[in-house]
């Protein structure tokens, strides 16, 4: 059996874009999409939304799928609102104070899983396998892999971008640090009184973060609630006129009276760190090597990211860096595993310090937070890594100078 030269396990957003990039630069790509993937309400009631970064914008640019997206669908927004429930302070920003003119779009999950099916479809040399993968068995030219539709592939290399409890992670032993947070995220779309005006606002409670993300209707939002597991199970149980009156009195009715909600779901926060993103002829990427805390909204935008990297760096090293990919391997994770454990920091460290119940720490983040909105300069620095703008970059994903005015 001929090798292919990559093989890519998970048809998400990771999985679709890391396919599309090496497809582009010209190996030999299958990716295998389960057919059985669990799915959230799709449509008018799309209960999972993304925020995306410019950076996340320029890669799926890149390859053809953000251009697939429906324009009417794309809500971008320019300011972001943050403040202590407990304490009042507040720390605002606004994308045109940099020179930007969004600093992060909304899109909906079903938008996007029809724009990520669009561009596979406009790739007819890249193989699409609609199966999970029961066995992989890694050897010294190549991996074989076992396809639960009884279909047998082998692979120079093997992209893992198959999830938090990644099935090729377990299969080739790589461990994984793993520590659930205190916290459950309910999520709702919800209709408001008020209309967002191209606003993202988050409150810190004294349970965990509430976002109201904006949508295509100006009065209707995303909703991301963490709080504690019985309080999850309680909001989602609980009547569509209690879930908002408890909602709209957890915000302040900053947006006015919270009208109408989808059903919520909820679902358990965990950290997971992998502790190498690759082992044998596989490597990991998003999910599959790190999750973190959904306050900051960079999950998906960091699994973007290692796609653009790990296609650059294979670009970079052609056919002759598959003959041994470990090398190719740790170059990728050389520049992904330190903007990774700095943003785990990042996030762990904010969740943990609203959650604290004491006294002078109450003070000091109402003071953090205070400070900071007067710092012009620091508020460009933190802006700048919110929009995926700094770091080691890699080249498609770095802002051209026609974005800035």
């Amino acid at each position: 059996m001929k090798p292919i030269d990559w093989v890519i396990v998970g048809g998400g957003a990771v999985g679709v874009t890391t396919a599309c990039l090496l497809a582009d630069a010209g190996f030999s790509v299958a990716i295998l999409i389960s057919p059985a993937s669990p799915g959230l309400p799709e449509g008018p009631d799309d209960l999972r939304s993304y925020s995306l970064t410019p950076a996340s914008r320029r890669i799926l640019a890149a390859c053809g799928i953000w251009e697939r997206l429906a324009p009417a669908r794309i809500t971008p927004y320019d300011r972001l609102q943050v403040w202590d429930a407990a304490r009042g302070a507040t720390l605002a920003f606004d994308a045109a104070s940099c020179g930007r003119p969004a600093l992060a779009y909304m899109v909906e999950h079903s938008q996007l899983q029809a724009a990520l099916q669009a561009a596979l479809l406009a790739r007819p040399t890249l193989s699409v396998h609609a199966a999970t993968l029961e066995t992989l068995r890694p050897g010294e030219l190549c991996c074989h892999l076992q396809l639960s539709n009884g279909q047998s592939l082998a692979a120079r290399a093997v992209a893992a971008c198959d999830g938090g409890d990644s099935p090729v992670r377990a299969m080739v032993g790589i461990e994984c640090e793993e520590r659930p947070y205190p916290q459950h995220a309910v999520i709702a779309n919800v209709r408001c009184d008020q209309p967002h005006r191209a606003t993202a606002r988050q409150v810190f409670l004294a349970e965990g973060p509430l976002a109201f993300l904006p949508l295509p209707d100006p009065q209707l939002f995303a909703v991301v609630w963490s709080t504690t597991p019985v309080a999850a199970q309680a909001l989602v149980s609980a009547s569509e006129a209690v879930f908002c009156a408890e909602l709209g009195r957890a915000f302040d009715h900053r947006l006015g009276a919270v009208l109408a909600s989808t059903p919520r779901l909820a679902f358990p926060l965990t950290r997971r760190h992998a502790n190498t993103y690759s082992a044998a002829r596989v490597v990991l990427l998003g999910d599959a090597a790190h999750q973190v805390h959904p306050l900051a909204g960079q999950g998906l935008n960091a699994g973007l990211l290692d796609a653009a990297v790990l296609a650059e760096r294979a670009t970079a090293a052609g056919m002759v860096g598959l003959q041994h990919p470990q090398a190719l391997f740790q170059r990728y994770e050389r520049q992904r595993r330190g903007e990774i454990l700095a943003l785990l920091a990042a996030t762990d460290t904010l969740n943990q310090l609203f959650l604290a119940r004491e006294p002078w720490l109450g003070w000091l983040r109402n003071a953090g937070l205070a400070l900071t909105h007067r710092l012009e300069p620091l508020k460009r620095l933190l802006m700048a890594h919110a929009m995926g703008d700094s770091g080691d970059l890699p080249a498609l994903a770095r802002p051209a100078a026609s974005e800035l005015f």
